[in-house]
Order: C-alpha cells, then sequence, then structure tokens
C-alpha cells in the first residue's frame, strides 16, 4: 500500500509484504481521513491514526481454502493450502475442550504454498508434502522443521506446465505411492527421491480461445505460463492401485488399469474446451463406477454439471436434477460407507445425494453461502474447505447413512450410534483462551445419539444400559434445567454452559450422552445433569422411549487409541475404585449436610437455652472443616477422571484412608446421641440423622481416634473442639504414616 503527500509526483509505502495482504480495495472516511479501512486477501482491517497501525484480521474466520486432505492421527489434522497466507495443518479437535481450536493450535506448514494441494504421509502424519503455483513439490518434516523441494521436474526447465492449482495426492490403495500432474502424471513411492512419468501428455494439443474470452485473458501469463493445459485432477482407486483416473482443466477425462502403461480417453461427448474437470470420485465399492464434476464457469456458464459413470467411462450420465442452476460445481464425493450417498460442494454451498446422484437437496445446515471448493469423508465426518471461510466440518454423519432405513420406517426412528471413543479432555492449563479470542468449535465429546420424530410427544426418554444391563445414565424431556443463580457462582455467567434436554418436536435430533455415570443423589447438585464417575469401554444399549413406545439400538464404547496399556480387566477396575470412592463422598457429603442442619438449628432462638444447657454457647458446634471432602473427590477425579491408568496400590490406599471421613457417622452414633441430648429441641438436627454432629468433628481431626491401653475407649471430639466462629483453627495432629 502505498501513499503520496505532493499530489501523486511520489508515493511512498506505508503498509505490505511480506504479510500477504494482496490489497484489493481501500476506504478513507471523508470526515475523517485518519479512519481508514483495507479490504485484503486476509480480511478487513481498521487504522484510526492515519495508517501508522491497523487492527488485526486473526479475528475473522475468512481463509480461503483451494482443498483440503486429513491424516491419520487421532484425532485427525486438516491441512490446506490458503489464498495469500501459506499451508496450514490444524487439529479436528483440540485437548482443552472449553479453549475449542485456536491460533496456539494453528501449524503453518513450509510445504507448498498458497494455492496447491497438500498431501500427508498415510504412515507417517509428521511427513507433509505440498506444492504452489510454478509446479514445485516440497517435503516438510515437522519432527525437524526441516523442508525439502523434490520437484519432479527441476531437471527439464520449461517443458512442464504449471497453473495455479495441480494435483497432488496419495493413493487410497498403495499408501506409498505419491501422484503429481502438470499435463503428465508423475508417480514416486519413496517420497519424492526418484519420481516417474506415467503418463503422455493428456491435454488438448489446441484448445484454441473461446469466443467469449478475450485475448488478454486467455494468454500465457508471464510469470506462471499456461493458463491450461494441465492435468488438474488425479484419483487413484481405494480398489486397486492399477486404476488411476485423471482428468484436465482443458476438458478430458482419462483412465489406466495398468497402473499408467497404458490411458484410455473416457471424455463424456458433451465436454468441449476449456470445461475444467475439478474433480473425480472413483467408487469404494465398484471399479468400474466413478464420478466428475465439471467446472465452465470461464465460459460464462454457469450451471452445474456431474456425470456418473458405471462401465469405466464408456458411457456418461448427467446427475444434477435438485442442484440450483447457477451453483456450479467445484466437487464430488463419494461416501465409503453407504452405496449411494454423495456429496457435492458448489460456489454456493453444499448439496447431497442418497440415490447415486439422481436427486440433490441442500445439506447448508449453519453452514455459510460460500464457495465450497472440497470436500473429505474422513471416518464419520464431512471436512469441507471453503473459499472464504475456512474449514468447517460436519460431526458425525452417521444419520446420513442411515436415512433410508429411517424413510422407510416412516415414523419415529433412533439411529443406530456411531462407535464413540472415551476422549476426556486434559485439565486446566492454567489459562483459560479469554471468549473474546477467535477460535475453532470442538465437536461435543461423547457418544452421538440421533432420533427422528414424525410427529409431536409428550414425554420423550432415553437410557444408557451396560452390559449388564444396569441403567447408566437417564435422561428425559420432563427433566428441568439446573437452576442458575449468577449471584452464587463463582465464574462468569459466558462460561456456564447449560445441557441440552431431549427434544420432543417433530424432525431429527441430535442428543450427546458425555460418557458419565449418573451421579449418586447426594452428590447431584443439578440432578440428573449431575455427572458420575466415567463409564468404562465396552457394550451398552441405547433405549429411546417415545409416548410409551420404546426403540432399542447398540452402542460400542471404545477405548482411546492412544492410550494403548489398558487392558479391559483394568478398565473394568478402575470403575470399581472410582464408584467406590463415590459411594464414600456420599456418605460424607449426607453426613455434613446433616451437620450443617444441625448447627443451623442450634443458632438463633435455641442458642441462650443451648448455652445454659451445655454450659457453653451453641455457636461453638462445629461446621463443615474446609476441605472436607476434597481428599475422596480428588481421588475419584484422578482415578475416574483424567488418570488413563489401571489404580495402583496408593490409589486403593488413599481410598482407604479416606474411608474413616465417610464412616465418621456410624462410627461415632454414641456420641452424637450424647450431643444430641445436651442441645433444646430446637436445636436438634430435623432430619434425625444421628451421625451427622459425630461424624463432622470426627472427620475434622484426620484420624481414627485409638483405644487407650486400660481398656476404656478414650472420649472423642467434644463440641469445644469445633472452631466456629474463632478464626483460627486449632493446631492438627500429626497423621500416622496410615494416614499419609
Amino acid at each position: 500500500l502505498y501513499e503520496s503527500r505532493d499530489g501523486g509526483k511520489t508515493f511512498v509505502p506505508i503498509k505490505g509484504a511480506p504479510g500477504g495482504d494482496d490489497y484489493h480495495t481501500l476506504w478513507i472516511d471523508p470526515s475523517d481521513p485518519a479512519h481508514r479501512m483495507l479490504g485484503v486477501d486476509q480480511g478487513a482491517v481498521v487504522s484510526i491514526d492515519g495508517g501508522k497501525t491497523w487492527s488485526s484480521w486473526y479475528n475473522q474466520p475468512i481463509a480461503q481454502i483451494y482443498h483440503v486432505t486429513t491424516d491419520n492421527r487421532f484425532p485427525f489434522w486438516v491441512c490446506g493450502a490458503q489464498q495469500d497466507s501459506g499451508a496450514v495443518c490444524l487439529p479436528s479437535q483440540s485437548e482443552h475442550g472449553v479453549d475449542g481450536i485456536s491460533m496456539m493450535q494453528f501449524h503453518e506448514l513450509t510445504a507448498g504454498g498458497e494455492s496447491g494441494e497438500i498431501a500427508v504421509d498415510p504412515d507417517d502424519p509428521n511427513l507433509v508434502y505440498g506444492n504452489t503455483y510454478g509446479g514445485s513439490v516440497d517435503k516438510y518434516d515437522q519432527r525437524t522443521q526441516q523442508t525439502q523441494s523434490v520437484n519432479p521436474t527441476l531437471a527439464w526447465p520449461g517443458l512442464y506446465r504449471a497453473t495455479w492449482t495441480l494435483p497432488l495426492v496419495f493413493s487410497p490403495a498403495q499408501p506409498k505411492a505419491l501422484y503429481f500432474g502438470n499435463q503428465r502424471v508423475f508417480r514416486t513411492l519413496d517420497g519424492g527421491a526418484h519420481w516417474t512419468p506415467i503418463s503422455p501428455d493428456l491435454t488438448r494439443p489446441d484448445p484454441a480461445v473461446p469466443a467469449n474470452l478475450d485475448a488478454s485473458t486467455a494468454a500465457d501469463s508471464p510469470i506462471a505460463g499456461p493458463r491450461r493445459g494441465v492435468v488438474y485432477s488425479i484419483a487413484p482407486s481405494p480398489l486397486d492401485a492399477r486404476l488411476i483416473w485423471a482428468g484436465t482443466d482443458d476438458g478430458l477425462v482419462w483412465v489406466t488399469h495398468d497402473g499408467g502403461a497404458h490411458w484410455n480417453n473416457v471424455t463424456p461427448p458433451e465436454l468441449t474446451p476449456w470445461s475444467k474437470v475439478a474433480g473425480i470420485a472413483p467408487s469404494p465399492r465398484h471399479a468400474q463406477v466413478a464420478y466428475v464434476a465439471i467446472d465452465r464457469h470461464r465460459l460464462d456458464d454457469f450451471r452445474p454439471y456431474i456425470y456418473r459413470t458405471r462401465d469405466g467411462g464408456k458411457s456418461w450420465q448427467a446427475i444434477t436434477h435438485g442442484i440450483p442452476p447457477r451453483d456450479f460445481v467445484n466437487v464430488v464425493t463419494v461416501d465409503p460407507v453407504t452405496p449411494g450417498l454423495l456429496y457435492a460442494g458448489t460456489e454456493f454451498g453444499v448439496f447431497v445425494s442418497f440415490d447415486d446422484g439422481d436427486r440433490w437437496q441442500p445439506l447448508q445446515q449453519n453452514l455459510p453461502v460460500t464457495s465450497v471448493r472440497d470436500l473429505l469423508v474422513k471416518d464419520n465426518d464431512l471436512v469441507i474447505a471453503t473459499h472464504g471461510r475456512g474449514f468447517w466440518i460436519m460431526d458425525d454423519i452417521t444419520p446420513l447413512r442411515q436415512m433410508a432405513a429411517a424413510v422407510a420406517a416412516s415414523g419415529t426412528y433412533l439411529f443406530a450410534p456411531a462407535v464413540a471413543y472415551r476422549v476426556r479432555p486434559l485439565g486446566f492449563a492454567g489459562t483459560p483462551l479469554p471468549l473474546s479470542e477467535p477460535r475453532g468449535k470442538n465437536p461435543p465429546s461423547g457418544a452421538y445419539i440421533d432420533y427422528v420424530l414424525k410427529t409431536p410427544a409428550k414425554v420423550v426418554s432415553l437410557s444408557i444400559l451396560n452390559a449388564a444391563s444396569q441403567v447408566v445414565r437417564r435422561y428425559s424431556s420432563s427433566d428441568a434445567l439446573p437452576g442458575i443463580d449468577l449471584a452464587k457462582i463463582h465464574i462468569a455467567p459466558v462460561w456456564v454452559q447449560q445441557p441440552t434436554p431431549l427434544a420432543t418436536t417433530p424432525g431429527m435430533h441430535r442428543f450427546v450422552w458425555n460418557l458419565h455415570w449418573a451421579a449418586p443423589a447426594a452428590l447431584a447438585p443439578h440432578g440428573v445433569w449431575s455427572d458420575g464417575v466415567w463409564a468404562a469401554p465396552g457394550a451398552y444399549r441405547v433405549v429411546l422411549d417415545v409416548d410409551g413406545q420404546r426403540y432399542t439400538q447398540p452402542l460400542t464404547l471404545l477405548p482411546d487409541p492412544r492410550v494403548r496399556d489398558m487392558s479391559s480387566a483394568a478398565y473394568a477396575a478402575q470403575l470399581k475404585l472410582a464408584q467406590a470412592i463415590e459411594t464414600d463422598r456420599a456418605k460424607l457429603a449426607g453426613a455434613l449436610r446433616g451437620a450443617g442442619r444441625l448447627q443451623k438449628a442450634g443458632a438463633g432462638q435455641g442458642q441462650r437455652h443451648a448455652a445454659r444447657r451445655t454450659g457453653r454457647g451453641a455457636e461453638r458446634i462445629p461446621r463443615a472443616p474446609r476441605g472436607a471432602q476434597q481428599h475422596p473427590r480428588r481421588r475419584s477425579v484422578e482415578l475416574g477422571g483424567h488418570a488413563a491408568h489401571a489404580p495402583r496400590q496408593p490409589d486403593r490406599a488413599g481410598r482407604a484412608h479416606g474411608q474413616p471421613r465417610a464412616r465418621g457417622g456410624q462410627r461415632r452414633r454414641a456420641a452424637d446421641h450424647r450431643c444430641r441430648a445436651r442441645l433444646p429441641p430446637g436445636a436438634r438436627d430435623p432430619a434425625g440423622n444421628p451421625g451427622a454432629l459425630a461424624a463432622l468433628a470426627w472427620s475434622r481431626t484426620g484420624h481414627a481416634q485409638r483405644r487407650p491401653a486400660h481398656g476404656r475407649r478414650r472420649a472423642g471430639p467434644r463440641l469445644k473442639r469445633g472452631w466456629a466462629g474463632r478464626g483460627v483453627p486449632p493446631a492438627q495432629p500429626t497423621p500416622t504414616p496410615n494416614s499419609a
């Protein structure tokens, strides 16, 4: 960006490269020249001091992505090249659930550049290949952060054409085979050390210049060379490593059945020169079936074009019914699980077909209206590359794969859930990212349960049962949401996430079970929404009840694939110990609540009477000591929460040490009765919990009372041991080794 202060005689640069700005428009406030706005490839930036400083564009999710790929990590990472910002990889799910996917997970690549394709080694996610305009190919090792040029055409400068975007893709049937294209198709089997051209020039010898293009538009670029005449799409078959499809940007479709030794021109007869074969999708089930997306917007033809062949390219059928007439198509892809399920990306959104392309319908949902350049089905997710709104992911497309069965049911339908993984987010890392910072959303964590209601329902309930038919969790549409008193919570309300109740309205609905058991009633301040211990991996059943009608589907919960040293027995032992600690906590919580009621009842009007009866003030009744429940709660979190390990001897010993706190009420029942006898009726526990007071006082000391040598049991803590109203607690006794 240049500025002149002498009427245009001289200009000086005031903002620009390096930075990937690529300016497109400038606005200067006519009432305040110091107020300016710039429109660049990265977004819009504002200056209020005449251009000395500018706002950030990193708060705008408007990346222009050309293509998308993923690696095979868990969770998988998403990679692509973006306009004027180079190439990037970032996780589909971050480890810190509340922080989302932020710039801290944003990983820039030095392989390729802004306009090319990224290919991640299927066997090693640290090895990333990329290309850019000019035809270069780079290999980047994320471990060493070293980049190596592995360009297959370095030995023949000027011989091969290169346009803005060239294909680079691994074979799904032969993971070591990486393909690259210009006017020919190249293949390497050793990471780019050696390349072999496996095709002749597959482009048209002379496509001529369409009448609607002026000479300057059709002419070769002095920097990037010809604007056409390259292989734009390469699609190795997932069924046969020797079966490879290729499409050019000047309107030709080719196929080889012998790994490139011989190529057959199978172009649909309707295609004319300058019809770009934007994408090819071979079928994962039938070698003779493939789909091609054709882009003719350069010819001022904005109509959608998708073709299907079922005989290896001998004949083609146009399949675009349902796509609007001006939504030209950039990509088509095939679902690898369900036959006949297709996805298409157009200049304005995403479409889906359930009948092999005969009919299409929008799949827009909350996706912004934007150019969709690439689509990829990874596991159970649909990954989307947009040219203007960054990456998007439609989480768990399992219902789309079962839509035919749902339609056939013509009523309430419970979809079979996809396999769920017990992935637990990391704990608090110190400082959460402020919600004002830009971030991508994490997917909901847990098992996705989808169902369809044809008509409104009165009551919908959902139960999760384990293999022993125990009810692990139960929800109902009649469950009241937990009331949040903003005057009593100790965090900003923006961090409070209310649960989503079961829906009863007609349509398709999704509910996420967060893989927790229900909490015991004594530990459930929010009722059914309070979480208990983590569920162990295993077989479960999902039971949906809709106005008395029951629907059931199996659910499989698998361990985090990254945790490899945990057996099924270890998970079962972890669950058993965590539940035992939870039971102890519930007992202790009941005792503490009883003690609290007793202390509250002993105050007020009965205070002076209590003083006369006991010889001491009722304010001496001990209160719940700070942290009375923290030890067992902490251990239950460590064992059943964030700790992915089998219970150790110290874990069991820790639980054994915490048990006396929970059993104190029962073991000090007699002492409690003596204490209650000294209080007036109005100061007694209205719930009649005889162990509450003694349990509270006993748990404060932190160790068991021992029988004296002469055989009489030493008196336990009395009311005078409490520190209510004193401000400073008495010194704690030194713990014995057993209670360390």
